[in-house]
């Protein structure tokens, strides 16, 4: 699984006087053709967690679970706070459940039973309020707003497309070869083979470039994710798809 930048929510390692339960944390996260099964409902998780008590094949004692087949998930040590989910393979964050958008698009459409979930669709849902009070130019593309803003976004998509199916044809090793530094491509094409994203602490990350995001979905602001203009997935992006939401 690709190296990807998310938004995460800080559910990690509770603790008291009286118990010491570790919490794993959730995330949410949507990059495109890199995503498998086309992004559907599922999660990705660091495999040093399976075959571990948070996360086993049903029914057995801890057995791994194997990519594209359900699993049974425990967002808390002891058995609590467990759900059988489609497992799409291994992600790479420690500790870490990685969710899709469709996946919280469907915990969230009722009140889940384990807490972090339902705490993670709350949070969810007041960031997607705040979206909601602004104009969705990806789903109104021909606003006078967002005329503009969608024309840029296009054309880079388009522009991109045509490098990232040269990448594909000649394979990365080959197109690498012929182009300059800035350029180069990895990861099935998907991203920047030398990351230029960078933020103010002075971390660094490859981005992932405008042609990798499916039909009718759109890179964000720092090459993070993938925006698609649902408000209750694109909202925890935080300023990663507010450039589709102008006010």
């Amino acid at each position: 699984m690709v190296i990807r930048m998310i938004i995460c929510f800080a559910f990690f390692f509770s603790s008291s006087t009286f118990t010491h339960a570790e919490q794993k944390k959730i995330t949410i996260y949507s990059d495109g053709v890199s995503c498998p099964a086309n992004c559907d409902a599922h999660v990705v998780f660091d495999k040093r967690m399976n075959g571990t008590e948070f996360a086993y094949k049903p029914n057995t004692q801890y057995e791994p679970c194997k990519p594209n087949s359900e699993c049974r998930i425990c967002l808390e040590s002891g058995g609590k706070q467990c759900l059988n989910v489609m497992y799409r393979g291994p992600g790479p964050h420690k500790n870490t459940f990685d969710f899709t958008p469709a996946f919280y698009i469907q915990a969230c459409g009722k009140n889940p039973m384990q807490r972090v979930l339902l705490e993670m669709c709350s949070s969810m849902q007041k960031s997607a309020s705040r979206l909601n009070t602004r104009i969705n130019c990806i789903q109104n593309p021909s606003k006078d707003v967002c005329v503009n803003i969608m024309m840029s976004a296009n054309k880079e998509k388009t522009k991109d497309t045509e490098k990232y199916k040269q990448c594909l044809t000649q394979g990365e090793t080959s197109y690498n070869r012929g182009v300059t530094k800035v350029d180069m491509r990895s990861e099935k094409c998907a991203y920047e083979r030398y990351g230029t994203g960078k933020n103010s602490d002075g971390k660094t990350w490859r981005k992932l470039l405008p042609a990798a995001c499916r039909n009718n979905t759109y890179v964000g602001r720092d090459g993070l994710d993938c925006c698609s203009g649902n408000t209750l997935t694109d909202g925890p992006l935080a300023h990663e798809c507010a450039i589709y939401y102008p006010k």
